[in-house]
C-alpha cells in the first residue's frame, strides 16, 4: 500500500539535454518532460552542433504538441554590441511560444525582463546562487526558477526552495571542479572563456602536485544520483536536469530513459527500485570511468576526483545499438489523426480533422464544374496522404483518411495541396492551445528607462587587497594606497585585528568568492565591524552577499558597498543593475583595455575600479587539494594555507587553502602588471593591486613601483614576471 506522504509528492520535471536535431526528438521520445537547447549564439556550448532559427520554432512547436516545454540557454555573458542581437533573435522564439530562458548575465535578466513579459526567466547555474539572499535578489529581477549551484547539499538547496522559487538541480552528467561562472581557468591559459561557451577544459589535463606527479587533482568523476534519487524527490526539487549537451543522442536518449523509469517507479510505489540492467546503461554510456552522486551528501572529498584519468570510458556498442533502436532509428513520436474532405461543385470545399476529442475544420475556394478532367478520389488521397514531415499520421490509411466527390468536381492541385496544409496547421495551433501553451505571443512595445546617480570622483586612486597580515602591514605603511580590502578570512580570523583599525585607511572587508550558510557566522562578525565604525565598507563578489548587505544598507547602517568584478558588468544594463546597489564597480577581467574605456565612458556617472597587479583567480572551489591527496588542515591554527600545481609546461600555479570556509582559490601562475595602461583622464576610474603569496617585502616593491608609475607615468619595466592578460584584446 502507497503511503499518503508519497502521494503528496509532487512529481519533477525530468529535464533533458539536445545539442542537435537528432536529440531533441530521441529524449523527448525517452520521456523527457521539457528540453534545453541553445541556438547559434549566446550558449554555454558553443561547440555543440545547436539549432537554427527554422528548427528552434519548429521544435518549440512540437515540443508543445506532446505537453511538453522548451528552455533556451542564454547562458553567457553578453558585450553591449551584441545586446540588441540578441533581442531580436529570441522575438520570433517568444512569438513562438518559447517556455524559458536559462540566463547567466543579469543584464540579460534585465533587458529580457522589461522585453518579453510571458517568458520565464532562469537564472543558470553559472550565477553560483547558494542561499535565501540571491534567491530574493533574483526574483526582484522576475526569475522563477534557479539552478543553484552545483556544489550545495540538500539541506541548502531546500533553504532556496522556501525562498519561493522553483529549484533546478542537475542528477546526472560532467561535474566542473569550479563553481560554475566562477572559473577563467580556460579563459587566463588559451582565451577561450567558459562564460563564453569555450572552454577548453584545462581542469582535465594532468598536473604535478605535492603528494603525486602526473595526476589529475582538478578532474572531477561524473555524477550519478540514481541511487539517491528518492531522497532529491523528497527534497521537493522541481526539476531534474541531466547534463550533457555536448554528447551523443544515444547518451542523451539512454540516461533520460532510466531516470523516467526511476522517478516514475518511485512515485507509483513508494521505493526506489533500480535494475542491474539500468545501472549498466548508465555506467556504459560515455560516462568517466567512475562515479559519484556529487555534492548532495558531502562537503567534498577525494572520492569525487578522478586522481588517475579523466577521460571517458566509453559505450558499449550493443548497448548504442539497443538505445538508437528504441529511440533514434524508430523515428518521432507522432499523433495519429482522422481526415474527412469534402469537394462538392458549387459548395466551398472543406476538410476536417480529428485527434481524440479535438476536432477542426478549414474552407477552401468553391469546387467547380469540370470542363475537362475531373479531380478523383485518388488524387485527393494522394495529396492528403501526404504528412511526411509532419507531426501526424494515419494509424489505417484506409479508415482514418476518407474522401467525398460530387459527380464532376474540379479543384487545383494546389488548392488541394493548401487546404490540407492548412488544415494541419490549424489543429497543430489548436492542440498547442488545448495543452495550455501560446500559438501567437504578442512583443511589447519597450521603453529604456533613465536612471539617476551620482558619485564622488575617485581618479587614479589605489586600493589594495590584502590575504595575509604582512600585506596588510605593508599596505597600511604605503601613503598611496587609499582603501584597503581585507580578506573577510584574515579579518575574522587574526586576533589583534583591531590593532590594524583606525590607522588612516579606509578599511573594507572583502567578502569571500561563495558565501555559503557555514560561513555566514564571519559575515555576523563583519557586520559588528561595519557598526562600531571600524570597517568603511565591504568588496560583495556574489549576489548572495550582495542581496544582504543591501537589506543592511536599507535599514540605515551608513557603510559603502563596493562590486567586485566577479559581478559580471559587460554591458550596460549590468553596470546599471549594480550601480544601483554599489557605490563602485569592478571593470571585467576578460574584457580589453579598450572595451572597458567605452564602457566607462557610457556610465560616466558610476564609480569603476580597474584591477592593475594581480593573479587572475581562476577557480573557486568547493572541493580542496589538500583534501584530495594531503592532510585536510581543517584542524590546523592557521586558517589560509598556499600549495602549488604545476603543469606540463612547468608552470607553477598557487592554490589557497581557506580552511576557515573549506574553500580554495586558484590563482594564474604569474600576475597581471598594467602599468602602461594606467590612464589619468577619467574622473570615474580608480585602480587595484591585488596580492595573494606575495611576502611583506614583495608586497612594498610592487606598491613602490605603483607609486612611482603614477607620480612620473614613466613606463619603467618590473623586475617580476608578468602577463598583460586580456588588455590588447578580450576572451573569446
Amino acid at each position: 500500500m502507497i503511503s499518503e506522504n508519497i502521494k503528496s509528492k509532487t512529481k519533477p520535471e525530468l529535464l533533458a539535454p539536445a545539442g542537435n536535431i537528432e536529440s531533441f526528438y530521441a529524449v523527448l521520445k525517452a520521456g523527457a518532460d521539457a528540453v534545453y537547447m541553445a541556438g547559434s549564439r549566446f550558449g554555454a556550448r558553443a561547440y555543440a552542433d545547436n539549432f537554427s532559427d527554422e528548427e528552434l520554432i519548429s521544435c518549440i512547436r512540437y515540443a508543445h504538441l506532446l505537453k511538453k516545454k522548451i528552455y533556451l540557454t542564454v547562458n553567457t555573458l553578453v558585450r553591449n554590441n551584441e545586446m540588441s542581437d540578441l533581442v531580436l533573435f529570441l522575438e520570433p522564439l517568444y512569438e513562438a511560444g518559447l517556455d524559458g530562458v536559462i540566463v547567466q548575465d543579469i543584464g540579460v535578466l534585465k533587458v529580457l525582463g522589461e522585453r518579453f513579459p510571458g517568458l520565464l526567466l532562469h537564472a543558470s547555474t553559472q550565477l553560483s546562487v547558494t542561499g535565501a539572499y540571491g534567491a530574493e535578489y533574483l526574483k526582484s529581477l522576475g526569475v522563477s526558477r534557479i539552478v543553484p549551484a552545483r556544489e550545495l547539499s540538500l539541506p541548502e538547496i531546500k533553504v532556496i526552495k522556501n525562498a519561493g522559487v522553483e529549484v533546478e538541480c542537475f542528477i546526472h552528467g560532467a561535474m566542473c571542479y569550479s563553481y560554475s561562472g566562477a572559473c577563467l581557468f580556460s579563459s587566463v591559459l588559451g582565451g577561450r572563456s567558459g562564460n563564453r561557451g569555450r572552454c577548453a577544459q584545462p581542469c582535465r589535463l594532468p598536473y604535478t602536485t605535492e603528494y603525486k606527479e602526473d595526476c589529475y587533482p582538478l578532474s572531477l568523476k561524473d555524477m550519478s544520483t540514481i541511487g539517491i534519487l528518492d531522497r532529491l524527490i523528497d527534497a521537493g526539487i522541481d526539476s531534474f536536469k541531466i547534463e550533457g549537451r555536448m554528447k551523443k543522442s544515444e547518451y542523451a536518449a539512454g540516461v533520460t530513459s532510466v531516470y523516467r523509469k526511476a522517478i516514475d517507479g518511485y512515485l507509483k510505489t513508494g521505493s526506489l527500485n533500480v535494475s542491474d540492467d539500468d545501472l549498466n546503461t548508465l555506467k556504459n554510456l560515455y560516462i568517466r570511468s567512475e562515479v559519484s552522486d556529487g555534492y548532495y551528501n558531502k562537503r567534498n572529498g577525494a572520492e569525487m576526483v578522478s586522481i588517475s584519468s579523466p577521460s571517458y570510458s566509453g559505450a558499449d556498442e550493443k548497448l548504442l545499438e539497443s538505445v538508437r533502436d528504441r529511440f533514434i532509428s524508430s523515428g518521432i513520436k507522432k499523433l495519429g489523426i482522422s481526415v474527412f474532405a469534402s469537394f462538392i461543385e458549387g459548395e466551398d470545399a472543406y476538410a476536417i480533422a480529428t485527434f481524440k476529442d479535438i476536432t477542426v475544420s478549414v474552407k477552401g475556394k468553391i469546387v467547380e464544374h469540370a470542363l475537362g478532367r475531373p479531380i478523383e478520389e485518388g488524387d485527393v488521397l494522394k495529396s492528403f496522404k501526404r504528412i511526411g514531415n509532419s507531426s501526424f499520421y494515419y494509424e489505417n490509411p484506409d479508415t482514418d483518411l476518407s474522401v467525398y466527390l460530387s459527380d464532376n468536381p474540379y479543384y487545383p492541385l494546389k488548392e488541394i495541396n493548401e487546404l490540407r496544409r492548412n488544415l494541419l496547421s490549424l489543429l497543430e495551433d489548436k492542440l498547442i492551445e488545448s495543452n495550455g501553451f501560446d500559438v501567437k505571443r504578442e512583443l511589447v512595445q519597450y521603453k529604456e528607462k533613465s536612471c539617476e546617480r551620482s558619485k564622488n570622483p575617485v581618479n587614479g586612486k589605489i586600493a589594495v587587497s590584502v590575504i595575509g597580515e604582512g600585506q596588510l602591514q605593508a599596505a597600511l605603511n604605503e601613503e598611496s594606497v587609499s582603501r584597503i580590502y581585507v580578506s573577510e578570512t584574515l579579518l575574522t580570523c587574526l586576533k589583534n585585528i583591531y590593532e590594524y583599525f583606525n590607522k588612516g585607511k579606509d578599511l573594507y572587508a572583502a567578502l569571500g568568492y561563495i558565501r555559503r550558510g557555514d560561513s555566514e557566522m564571519f559575515r555576523s562578525l563583519i557586520v559588528s565591524f561595519l557598526k562600531e565604525g571600524s570597517l568603511k565598507g565591504v568588496l560583495v563578489r556574489n549576489i548572495e552577499d550582495l542581496e544582504f548587505f543591501k537589506c543592511l544598507k536599507s535599514e540605515g547602517l551608513n557603510f559603502e558597498i563596493a562590486g567586485d568584478y566577479g559581478l559580471y558588468c559587460w554591458n550596460d544594463s549590468s553596470i546599471r543593475q549594480f550601480s544601483a546597489d554599489c557605490d563602485t564597480v569592478g571593470l571585467p577581467l576578460e574584457l580589453s583595455s579598450k572595451v572597458q574605456n567605452a564602457l566607462a565612458e557610457s556610465n560616466n556617472d558610476v564609480n569603476f575600479e580597474k584591477m592593475v597587479y594581480g593573479r587572475y583567480p581562476l577557480m573557486q572551489s568547493a572541493n580542496c587539494i589538500y583534501k584530495t591527496g594531503l592532510n585536510c588542515k581543517k584542524k590546523a591554527p592557521e586558517k589560509l594555507h598556499f600549495t602549488y600545481l604545476k603543469d606540463r609546461t612547468e608552470r607553477k600555479i598557487p592554490v589557497l587553502a581557506d580552511c576557515a570556509r573549506c574553500h580554495n582559490t586558484l590563482y594564474n601562475s604569474v600576475p597581471l602588471s598594467l602599468y602602461k595602461f594606467m590612464a589619468d583622464d577619467r574622473d570615474n576610474l580608480s585602480y587595484r593591486l591585488d596580492f595573494t603569496d606575495e611576502s611583506r617585502e614583495e608586497t612594498l616593491k610592487v606598491l613602490k613601483f605603483y607609486k612611482e608609475i603614477i607620480g612620473d607615468k614613466s613606463a619603467v619595466n618590473p623586475s617580476w614576471e608578468y602577463t598583460t592578460g586580456f588588455e590588447k584584446k578580450s576572451c573569446e
